[in-house]
């Protein structure tokens, strides 16, 4: 008797498309194009030499002018992160002007004075002036021209300082100039602090009274 051979049926093919459907379905076999996180940077920068290089060919007089006015541009934003840089790490350094418990009406404006010639050989210029207008402010109460208090800003005095109009009008110019230089930031030097000294002169006010 022949033996006879079995054979397995092939299976359907909506069965294998089923099987290999849902192994393609894989996260793993997902082949997705994953842009660059810099790409969209890249292509502006292409986008840019490309317009540059048209505007070269078509308007070159234009093209010099645009090219120097984004150097110019680049070069002074840069040189504007190094000074505030700096600015911030020297702020970060120095002392303050008032230091230790005692209060300003006990130290007196002769040691604000004293201080602030201190800071002032340390490089420590905006501080310094911070110190001497409290000097200033301590020697015109005494004087009873305005009230002194720890809780008072600058511009304050401004308000109550009882002097005539063309020293009341030096006493404002010299706060103004104190913000500037004290809290704007405006550059600040040896020169820039002795004029300050002459300006925070205790007579030019005292003596206008």
């Amino acid at each position: 008797m022949t033996p006879v051979l079995l054979q397995s049926a092939p299976p359907p093919p909506d069965s294998l498309r089923a099987v290999l459907d849902a192994v393609f379905a894989s996260p793993d076999y997902r082949w997705v194009e994953r842009p660059h996180p810099l790409v969209y940077l890249l292509r502006g920068w292409l986008h840019l030499q490309e317009w540059l290089d048209r505007m070269q060919a078509q308007y070159p007089g234009l093209f010099w002018v645009v090219f120097w006015g984004l150097l110019v541009l680049l070069v002074a934003v840069f040189v504007h992160g190094v000074w505030v840089t700096v600015q911030t790490l020297r702020a970060a350094g120095a002392p303050p002007a008032v230091a230790g418990p005692a209060s300003p009406e006990s130290r007196g404006a002769s040691w604000y004075r004293r201080e602030a010639l201190r800071l002032a050989n340390q490089g420590f210029y905006p501080q310094a002036m911070q110190a001497d207008f409290l000097a200033l402010v301590l020697e015109l109460d005494q004087r009873q021209l305005l009230r002194f208090h720890p809780s008072k800003t600058p511009n304050e005095y401004t308000y109550e300082v009882k002097l005539p109009a063309p020293g009341r009008e030096a006493f404002r110019d010299l706060v103004r100039s104190l913000y500037g230089y004290a809290f704007a930031g405006e550059p600040c030097g040896a020169e820039e602090f002795d004029g300050w000294r002459q300006r925070t002169a205790p007579e030019r006010y005292a003596g206008a009274h």
